[in-house]
């Protein structure tokens, strides 16, 4: 089976009480990956004793073990289990390289918020690792279940994208044999002019998508308000009306992009969707296909 990324690194809390929640996520990596590293890392600042490291992380081996084994019988997959001991962020960043990783997969936490009640908690384990990670990194709510991905919502700023962006994206859809939807967000105040110019340029990329035998669609949202807020809410609500499976946003863009993609608005987009995120870097999207 052709799949996007050879070697998925999935990090794991042992100590999440919704640790239960993953048997409906877990079922669908074999839609992204042939192999799974498991890694759970165990801050070596608890450790006051020898034995007691031992002692807990032989604890946290087997129960590792137990799970990897789960997952490996429901999806097939080749699953290896690792334990680390350091700073999380850091040892997740060090297996990317040790284990020629090329996608890592991150559950993130869920509670209420007043617009979205599947709000993500997204720590600064999951921030610092997506702002530095070299490798496409796949968030996914706990709370969701994880769908095939068969529609790939990609935002775009018309007045600065490429066409290498939009190729990432043709990329992963022809892997995945699924579908692009193109959004697009206008605020307030703008031009007729303007206006105009950004359909041109989306029915442009709509035209290079499907030349590559992509089925796509676009839409250019009008916001009520001007902000970061009105952006991303308009991009999530879209997704969830589009039925969306996953949402991909760029981690390094040009310097006008830079502040969209990296700072507040992707912050918002990974803390309040309820659809999964892939955030990549456009340079290397780190696929590696399989039986191609």
């Amino acid at each position: 089976m052709n799949v996007p990324f050879q070697t998925t690194l999935v990090t794991i809390d042992l100590d999440d009480k919704y640790l239960t929640r993953y048997d409906r996520t877990y079922p669908n990596l074999k839609y992204l990956t042939n192999n799974v590293i498991l890694l759970y890392v165990l801050e070596s600042s608890i450790f006051n004793k020898d034995d007691e490291r031992n002692e807990l992380i032989a604890q946290k081996n087997t129960q590792l073990n137990e799970l990897a084994s789960g997952i490996q019988k429901s999806t097939g997959l080749n699953v290896k289990a690792v334990i680390q001991t350091g700073k999380p962020a850091e040892e997740i960043l060090k297996a990317t390289t040790s284990y020629n990783i090329n996608l890592i997969g991150m559950s993130t936490h869920t509670h209420s918020d007043e617009n979205h009640t599947l709000k993500n908690a997204l720590g600064s384990t999951t921030n610092h690792v997506v702002r530095e990670s070299k490798v496409p990194v796949f968030t996914f709510n706990s709370n969701v279940v994880l769908n095939k991905i068969i529609k790939i919502l990609l935002p775009l700023d018309m007045t600065m994208e490429t066409r290498q962006k939009v190729t990432n994206a043709i990329q992963l859809a022809k892997s995945l044999h699924a579908t692009i939807a193109i959004v697009s967000v206008l605020q307030p105040g703008k031009s007729k002019d303007i206006k105009d110019q950004l359909k041109k340029q989306l029915m442009q990329v709509k035209e290079f998508i499907e030349q590559a035998e992509i089925p796509c669609t676009t839409e250019l949202i009008e916001s009520e308000k001007i902000g970061v807020k009105s952006i991303t809410n308009s991009i999530l609500n879209f997704g969830d009306e589009e039925h969306a499976d996953l949402i991909m946003v760029m981690t390094q863009q040009e310097s006008r992009l830079a502040e969209f993609f990296v700072g507040s608005a992707a912050q918002t987009i990974l803390r309040l969707s309820r659809i999964p995120v892939l955030s990549i870097i456009p340079k290397n999207l780190g696929f590696v296909i399989v039986g191609a």
